[in-house]
């Protein structure tokens, strides 16, 4: 993909060695000097020094045959400013950094308006994944999807659970709960299970809910007992 980068701060030049990593052909425009050589030094790729949001810059950069612009500067009308000029000038995606949640309404209202296929909000984005950690402290894993709505969790089954030797068919009809089991992972197999399938201790179990129903069924299974007492952040 051809993507243009717009502001080489932290958040950017994270971007650049990510992206740069996995094969993208890759412009970075920042107004510091410095900061586009640093980012030369890390990676091969091109980079304009000037103002990103103005269009003669996004012009030299490709912008308008861009299959993605990401504007990640520090400031948030700075970044809407850069994606919506850059819509207009042809780019096929464009993402905008917006760490103000007062903006969170507004951007959902006027996204279309705006050129904006998404925003990102990094703070943000670390509180949930915070908040997710300190719900689930004993998870193996937790992911989210359907921005938000539904959880990913992976548990593992340890000696003594409730859910050892269990049918999955009997899940719901026991806990009254709605969660789905995605797959086992059984020593080095991976399994796609049906209703007859029989969970063991040692099973990791990939399951989806709703957030609230994650956290009934694991309670209620004793996977979470441990207690978050102290956070430092």
């Amino acid at each position: 993909m051809k993507i243009v980068i717009i502001g080489d701060g932290k958040v950017g030049n994270a971007l650049t060695r990510r992206l740069a990593k996995e094969g993208h052909s890759l412009t970075v425009i920042d107004s510091s000097p410095d900061a586009l050589r640093n980012a030369m030094n890390v990676a091969d790729i091109l980079t304009i020094n000037g103002n990103g949001a103005a269009m003669s810059i996004q012009l030299e950069a490709g912008v308008d045959k861009a299959d993605l612009l990401i504007a990640v500067t520090s400031t948030d009308e700075m970044n809407l400013f850069c994606c919506l000029t850059a819509k207009k000038l042809g780019a096929k995606h464009t993402i905008a950094r917006v760490r103000n949640p007062e903006y969170s309404e507004q951007l959902f209202l006027m996204q279309k308006e705006l050129g904006l296929s998404m925003t990102v909000n990094p703070e943000q984005s670390a509180a949930r994944e915070i908040s997710r950690i300190l719900r689930f402290p004993s998870a193996l894993k937790i992911d989210t999807f359907a921005q938000g709505r539904a959880e990913i969790i992976e548990i593992k089954i340890n000696e003594g659970n409730p859910l050892d030797g269990m049918p999955i068919w009997s899940l719901q009809q026991k806990y009254t709960v709605k969660v789905l089991i995605c797959a086992v992972q059984r020593d080095e197999e991976v399994y796609i299970p049906s209703g007859d399938f029989v969970l063991r201790a040692g099973d990791k179990l990939s399951m989806t809910a709703f957030p609230a129903d994650a956290v009934r069924f694991c309670k209620s299974i004793g996977v979470f007992k441990q207690k978050i007492e102290t956070v430092m952040i």
